[in-house]
């Protein structure tokens, strides 16, 4: 489902709405002008030194009403301009050393991109929908579930161990012992006899790189700032006079892009606050080559273990940049 609270959807009703009201405003004084003063009806100049339609009068005139004419549109054109900056303020007013916000790097190459983690994330399907909890703490990795179709839970590290273990059917639970890494990428998967993913649970670590190139996602937490550091960087480093070329990261859902300029070392920013789970597009906006058309990407967004799409809440942040629960 497409956000509809997302800060640019919430400046367009804005903006639809003073539309609509001047609008109605002035199309119905032209309307009424029209009516009583159109060819054919004689107006009443009794209150009148003299009057000539289609023109104002000018032997006496009301010099508050034309006053007003240019004061109330000078008005609500400030008032817009006033609501679009707030809008802005809204996008790119952030403090990245927010113990609240998530962090990434965004990395624009010939021709795809790169999405590094600056901080941690850990993540699940919601258990309220798939009847299914995975925890993973210590040296414990174990999961509860009420869902019938649950078999097995298996699990994969970024060092290539695994392991499977098999759900008692009777209690919908299974444990197993594996020390629990917060610097590897971890995926915890429920599946059922056919092998089809019932429940995903994964920790992202600092530092971890998912790559356009190999077709995988984005994934950020909904309900928290996202602060994007972006920079264009060249894929071949052979060359140290060639800094890349020109990008710019377009996030269409969100309605918001920002340039990925070559050689700038603090690079530049931009963030958003995702409210809806789901998966949605990544485009660049600039041209940037022969293949441009393939700097295209993917982000996902998912519930931080802990929290609720549906609502509200955040994940706290430890020191090392690991959830540590709600807050």
């Amino acid at each position: 489902m497409v956000a509809e609270d997302t800060v640019f959807s919430v400046l367009y009703d804005k903006f639809m709405f003073w539309s609509i009201l001047v609008g109605i405003f002035t199309f119905g004084w032209m309307f009424l002008a029209m009516l009583r003063y159109r060819d054919g009806v004689e107006p009443d100049t009794s209150h009148l030194d003299h009057i000539e339609v289609g023109s104002f009068p000018v032997d006496r005139h009301h010099t508050t009403l034309e006053v007003m004419f240019y004061v109330l549109p000078t008005v609500i054109v400030a008032w817009l301009v006033v609501l679009a900056l707030a809008s802005n303020t809204a996008v790119w007013d952030f403090d990245p050393e927010d113990e609240d916000v998530h962090n990434m790097t965004i990395i624009g190459k010939q021709w795809f991109w790169e999405f590094q983690y600056s901080d941690s994330l850990t993540w699940e399907d919601e258990p309220g929908i798939t009847g299914i909890d995975v925890t993973w703490a210590g040296t414990t990795l174990s999961v509860a579930s009420t869902n019938a179709a649950a078999v097995n839970m298996t699990f994969v590290k970024d060092d290539g161990t695994t392991g499977t273990v098999e759900l008692d059917q009777m209690t919908g639970t299974a444990s197993m012992a594996e020390a629990y890494n917060p610097y590897l990428l971890s995926t915890v998967e429920v599946t059922d006899a056919d092998g089809n993913v019932l429940h995903t649970w994964m920790h992202i670590p600092t530092d971890h790189v998912f790559s356009s190139a190999l077709s995988e996602d984005m994934i950020l937490p909904c309900d928290t700032q996202v602060v994007f550091e972006m920079h264009s960087m060249p894929h071949d480093d052979s060359n140290p006079n060639y800094v890349g070329v020109q990008h710019s990261f377009w996030l269409p859902e969100w309605g918001v892009k920002e340039d990925l300029v070559p050689g700038i070392e603090g690079g530049t920013y931009m963030t958003i606050m995702a409210d809806d789970p789901g998966t949605y597009p990544i485009r660049c906006a600039e041209y940037c080559g022969n293949q441009h058309s393939l700097m295209v990407g993917q982000v996902t967004i998912v519930a931080a273990e802990g929290m609720d799409c549906a609502v509200d809440t955040g994940v706290k942040k430890t020191s090392d940049g690991s959830t540590g629960g709600e807050y």
